[in-house]
């Protein structure tokens, strides 16, 4: 079996940076380094091989641990160290670690493996609760996270996969399908995916799209279907934004942390302070309020979690020297001191 080294070819480095991303990605920080992570499997078909090579060997592997033989290996390392195990149970735990070994990164298989996610029908909507972030699977395979307050309405046919996003936002991991195409439409763009990763927003401003894997290609929804010229084409790492802010462009490079939203994470680089209150009180029925409108125009930058308001209330106060108030209905009002 062909593993990666520990030399210094193009392909042992490669190897050892797939290895070193496949570990990373399934960390508890890998939200917050998928923008990156895109970037580099994208910048490279080199890249892209390698780390799936590794995803085979994870599965494979995951295979064995459930099999009868791999059974009895866990039952023994719990009775006896690894050193007194017999011949045949040394040779396993060898194949097991040989198949998840990248340039020195070794990844151990775990049995409680992700959290089961809700599967909804080809034509039933969905819908999150304010503060609510869920995973649901579509009748074809394809995972969408809902953020908070967000709903969508799938509307599968035998000849297209079109999902509206009719609040909020989506990210949609799509499963590949040859033939028929995977469209989301909201506020009257319709975005056309070709088997990747992307978020789609529906604010105040309109539609905004992130894509963090493979192409897609956004249009009016008035030219139907896939015909028509787009109004945008996105690679990884980009970001098309409805109504962009003056002096930027329509299609630009997205912002760091701009994908930490499954994690319940904000990330704001020089936002307004209005803007961050208005996206942090989507997720609490408890909301924060400016108590004077010289605030507003405040730039904020960081990352932090949106709940819980009271929290992040403090945080915002002591980021400008102000006061936090509490009113009858459990609001946070910001005053300047």
């Amino acid at each position: 079996m062909a593993l990666f080294g520990g030399g210094n070819s193009a392909a042992d480095v490669t190897g050892r940076e797939a290895s070193a991303w496949f570990a990373r990605m399934r960390g508890s920080d890998a939200e917050m380094s998928r923008l990156e992570f895109e970037r580099w499997r994208a910048s490279d078909p080199r890249n892209r091989a390698a780390y799936t090579r590794i995803e085979r060997r994870w599965q494979l592997a995951a295979g064995l641990a459930g099999s009868p033989l791999a059974q009895e290996h866990l039952a023994a390392v719990n009775r006896r160290p690894f050193y007194a195990m017999s011949g045949p149970r040394v040779a396993f735990a060898s194949v097991i670690v040989a198949l998840l070994i990248g340039g020195g990164a070794v990844f151990l298989w775990r049995g409680d493996g992700p959290r089961p996610v809700a599967v909804a029908q080809a034509s039933t909507p969905f819908a999150t609760r304010v503060g609510e972030i869920r995973t649901m699977r579509l009748a074809d395979g394809t995972t969408v996270t809902l953020d908070t307050d967000s709903a969508i309405e799938p509307m599968f046919t035998g000849q297209v996969r079109l999902v509206r996003l009719s609040r909020g936002r989506a990210r949609f991991d799509v499963a590949h399908e040859a033939g028929r195409p995977f469209m989301v439409e909201a506020a009257g763009r319709t975005i056309i995916d070709r088997g990747t990763l992307f978020d789609v927003v529906l604010g105040r401003e309109g539609v905004k799209v992130v894509l963090l894997r493979g192409a897609i290609e956004i249009r009016d929804r008035k030219a139907h279907g896939t015909g028509g010229a787009p109004i945008a084409r996105l690679v990884p790492g980009q970001v098309f934004a409805d109504a962009p802010a003056a002096g930027v462009a329509q299609v630009s490079a997205a912002p760091g942390g701009s994908d930490q939203w499954v994690r319940g994470m904000l990330s704001f680089d020089g936002a307004p302070l209005e803007d961050v209150v208005a996206a942090a009180n989507r997720y609490s029925a408890h909301k924060i309020r400016l108590g004077e409108p010289a605030l507003a125009g405040l730039r904020v930058t960081g990352t932090f979690h949106a709940t819980p308001t009271d929290a992040l209330a403090a945080i915002l106060a002591a980021t400008f020297n102000l006061r936090v108030e509490h009113d009858a209905q459990g609001d946070f009002i910001l005053h300047a001191r």
